[in-house]
């Protein structure tokens, strides 16, 4: 198949090599040369590659064609990406490179720009994209660091997780990643630093579902703290409803389409349910218990109080960010509260309700909580 870049090839495989180069003296009109005709090289590929697609009725011709030019442009910029880091070059043969380099890159975005319906998003990017995004994927790894290290919402495990995905792919010695590894892991990104986006285990949790980010560790997270939960159940119908509560949650988060972070796998959702699905299906089947615990709502086995909702899940987070309760999960916390807890209206605590209100306490509930202590501080002193 005819390709429009040939003669281009020929120059950066032949004449531009550093080999040839570095064995004569080059005059700044010989380099100035080489940079003019790279320039026809240019405006001469966008007009062939326009007459190629015209030339090419047939939608399976149209894609052969512009895949194979965009694979042979990225093999070059890689190539003069190599030349520019040879060892002692002189600083008119980097710049001559880094000017190439420019005009490789230039009609490379005018393929994907202009007949992006065949661009293939599976191919590597060319070195110099690699690098650049893989440089500022690590900068905004540090700054995600620090927004999620310096909250107590956040369990150290998860943060782990995610610095270690974005570590992955920026410490990668070959510079190899495709289109869509790149776009994924900056979009996943930019969710995450997103103002929008609390330095909370809820929020996170909301993009972490979006971009279905299901990776073997996020997904071996999730089955730890699934574990976690049915320890907190003192019945076999206990661990079903909870079982039942989280995958109701899970279900209802917001899923972006065509989205996945390794698209070779289940998607984050469906190895979930999956899990939960048969953990349920094991519990049902499971023999009854001969001798069964006190019931749930046993007034023996909780701490009564007058508070609201609102303000008990006031008071613990007050209680979690000032590191008086210093359990590393909080929905644990959560759990065991609605188990030894009642509330002003002697009904059980559901589960979703504390949560909300936890993360998001209204102004009326903080003014609430704030007359509370001062009520409490006005206590000490007469003690």
């Amino acid at each position: 198949m005819p390709v429009t870049v040939q003669s281009w090839e020929e120059l950066i495989t032949g004449s531009l090599q550093p080999s040839r180069l570095t064995l004569i003296p080059l005059a700044d009109e010989v380099i100035e040369a080489f940079i003019r005709q790279s320039e026809r090289e240019r405006d001469h590929a966008r007009n062939l590659l326009i007459e190629g697609i015209i030339n090419r009725p047939e939608i399976r011709d149209k894609q052969q064609f512009v895949q194979l030019n965009q694979a042979l442009l990225i093999r070059l910029l890689d190539r003069v990406y190599n030349y520019r880091q040879t060892e002692g070059l002189d600083r008119k043969l980097v710049e001559m490179y880094s000017i190439i380099v420019q005009h490789l890159e230039a009609t490379l975005q005018f393929i994907e720009d202009f007949f992006g319906t065949y661009f293939d998003q599976d191919e590597n990017v060319p070195l110099p994209y690699f690098f650049y995004a893989t440089s500022e994927l690590s900068r905004q790894a540090q700054l995600l660091k620090t927004k999620l290290e310096t909250s107590d919402d956040v369990d150290a495990l998860l943060i782990a997780i995610l610095l270690k995905n974005f570590n992955r792919i920026c410490e990668k010695k070959t510079g190899t990643a495709t289109y869509n590894e790149l776009v994924y892991q900056r979009s996943l990104m930019n969710g995450l630093l997103s103002e929008e986006t609390p330095a909370s285990e809820v929020s996170i949790r909301q993009v972490l579902y979006f971009f279905n980010f299901n990776d073997d560790d996020y997904i071996a997270y999730n089955y730890r703290q699934f574990t976690n939960l049915l320890d907190l159940q003192a019945t076999k119908q206990e661990k079903i409803a909870a079982l039942r509560y989280e995958q109701k949650m899970i279900n209802q988060l917001r899923t972006k389409l065509h989205t996945q972070f390794n698209p070779d796998m289940p998607s984050l959702k469906e190895q979930l349910n999956q899990w939960i699905t048969e953990e349920i299906t094991f519990l049902q089947a499971e023999p009854a218990s001969e001798t069964s615990p006190k019931a749930e709502n046993d007034p023996e086995d909780k701490i009564h109080t007058s508070l609201s909702v609102a303000k008990l899940a006031l008071i613990l987070r007050l209680m979690v960010i000032d590191k008086i309760i210093v359990n590393r999960v909080v929905a644990q916390v959560l759990r065991i509260t609605i188990k030894t807890v009642t509330t002003v209206k002697r009904e059980n605590i559901a589960f979703g309700s504390i949560e909300t209100k936890y993360h998001n306490p209204d102004r009326g509930t903080i003014s609430a909580v704030k007359d509370m202590l001062f009520k409490w501080i006005n206590i000490l002193n007469k003690l």
